[in-house]
């Protein structure tokens, strides 16, 4: 077999783990339960949901690095010119891996005492908004990757319809806060079909 298909196959690897990590990781905090508005009350929902918050950082983190490195292989490497798809598809995919890694970020700061160094309510409570915040900013990110890289697949109006699809689901689930755990479950299992087919198709 060609080293350059044994490479096309690595790298669509890559992209299916590196969803099906994401939708995992995005499972896990959908089972958490609602954040409270009240800054006192953040320490015991941390508390709470330490074990969700805690698996969810590690496997964001191997996540963003597999998206990265199969999104760059299939998408960086094709030779038939310039593409506005997937210039597009690839920076909004970008922007979406950016922001999964300021939630990683936020979500470690949450539950590994760094330095042992405590925080109060207060600052805990603008951990926690600004890791929903990375997460509506992924979700976003994922709504326009999944038109403009769908739209560049081999499956052709298939490959449209779902990234369509894809798109409108990604924006709907990029409110967290107001959506209830079925939803943000059912958002997150998407990821991974998403993703699939995407590393399937391209």
């Amino acid at each position: 077999m060609p080293r350059q298909a044994i490479d096309l196959r690595v790298h669509r690897w890559l992209m299916a783990v590196g969803a099906l990590l994401t939708a995992v990781a995005l499972l896990l905090l959908s089972l958490l339960p609602s954040a409270p508005s009240e800054a006192v009350a953040m320490t015991a929902w941390i508390e709470r949901g330490h074990s969700l918050l805690s698996w969810s950082d590690e496997l964001l983190f191997f996540a963003v690095i597999c998206w990265g490195a199969g999104a760059r292989g299939l998408f960086g490497a094709r030779k038939a010119g310039p593409s506005v798809h997937i210039d597009v598809g690839v920076t909004a995919l970008t922007v979406a891996l950016i922001a999964l890694v300021v939630l990683l970020l936020a979500m470690g700061r949450l539950v590994y005492p760094v330095f042992e160094i405590p925080l109060s309510a207060e600052v805990l409570a603008l951990v926690v908004s600004t890791a929903f915040g990375a997460l509506h900013l992924a979700f976003l990110g994922f709504a326009v990757a999944a038109v403009a890289l769908s739209w560049s697949t081999r499956a052709r109006l298939i490959g449209r319809a779902v990234g369509i699809f894809a798109a409108v689901a990604f924006i709907g689930g990029s409110f967290p806060w107001l959506t209830p755990n079925w939803w943000n479950a059912s958002v997150a299992v998407l990821v991974a079909v998403w993703g699939l087919f995407l590393a399937l198709a391209a």
